[in-house]
């Protein structure tokens, strides 16, 4: 009864997530936009997109090596094993709010016991890589407002200032991890609690610094990834645009409730609307947003599916 649910689980996960890629392809209708760009592209615009699908291995090897050390005080897992994880991640959280269905992914390549300390590392994971978008995005965020002479609506100024208080509350809640996990273990639902959150108190102040450092190191890789579609499609920003206009629109698609295979209109979105303030071209900016989640989401995503239907 157990393998049939697991395979039927994988199944509608599966079908969901291509039935979703699928309908969000056929309904894009900027097909011939994106066309034309690349008839009128100049042959030395491509190596940008070839950097692009260099950086693409090393983003997920980084994601893949953050949950190596995650796990590492639960199961030692190989890189390759990690790697395998974090793409099948990919895949079952395609069609879940804010891609919380990775964890489904992930757990398949844990043993049956660890399970549900897998689930709470998983949080831990995007835990992280929030904090970081946030830390980064926010600064930038202020300095594009006065930098665009966009001025500060009041609504923008609270949404701003919640995502501030948002990001100091979850930050004192990482570093305090390990203390928290040992105060549960002494409550009254211990039982219940322990199998989730033992995992948390063996790690050290060094490695969850550690583990920041890989996720800032990563958010730089698939930043520049974005740099790089931006120079593709001949969006030609100064570094310092740059550096304000690409943590800003991060920042806003990280805190906007989403589903993964909607993310590619909401990317566009917020880039048109962002970086659109640096340059006049819209579609070239539309078309950047798009096939940046093409490449960093769409591709890692078949090769998960793939992990995951051949997973027992």
């Amino acid at each position: 009864m157990g393998k049939s649910w697991t395979w039927v689980s994988k199944w509608v996960l599966m079908l969901g997530a291509y039935g979703f890629l699928a309908y969000k392809l056929f309904t894009f209708n900027q097909y011939n936009e994106l066309f034309s760009a690349w008839q009128n592209m100049s042959f030395s615009h491509f190596g940008w997109l070839l950097a692009i699908f260099t950086l693409l291995p090393l983003n997920w090897l980084l994601e893949a090596s953050k949950w190596k050390m995650l796990t590492a005080n639960i199961q030692q897992i190989s890189i390759t094993q990690a790697a395998k994880a974090v793409l099948a991640g990919i895949s079952t959280g395609f069609f879940t709010p804010n891609r919380v269905g990775e964890f489904v992914g992930r757990l398949l390549y844990l043993k049956p016991e660890n399970k549900k300390a897998g689930v709470t590392l998983s949080a831990v994971n995007s835990l992280t890589q929030n904090l970081v978008m946030a830390l980064c995005g926010i600064p930038a965020c202020m300095l594009f407002f006065s930098h665009a002479g966009k001025g500060s609506p009041s609504d923008l100024m609270w949404y701003v200032g919640w995502t501030i208080v948002c990001v100091v509350v979850l930050a004192l809640v990482y570093i305090a991890l390990p203390r928290i996990s040992r105060k549960l273990a002494t409550t009254k639902f211990a039982d219940k609690i322990i199998p989730f959150t033992t995992c948390l108190t063996e790690f050290s102040a060094i490695q969850l610094s550690e583990i920041m450092l890989v996720s800032f190191i990563r958010y730089v890789v698939f930043s520049l990834q974005f740099g790089f579609m931006l120079y593709f499609f001949e969006i030609n920003l100064t570094p310092i645009e740059a550096l304000i206009a690409i943590p800003t629109t991060y920042l806003f698609v990280t805190f906007t409730p989403s589903f993964a295979f909607s993310e590619a209109a909401i990317r566009s979105s917020y880039a048109v609307l962002v970086i659109g303030a640096f340059s006049g071209q819209i579609v070239g900016i539309a078309l950047a947003g798009l096939c940046i989640w093409l490449v960093n989401f769409v591709i890692p995503m078949l090769v998960g599916s793939a992990l995951v239907l051949r997973s027992n």
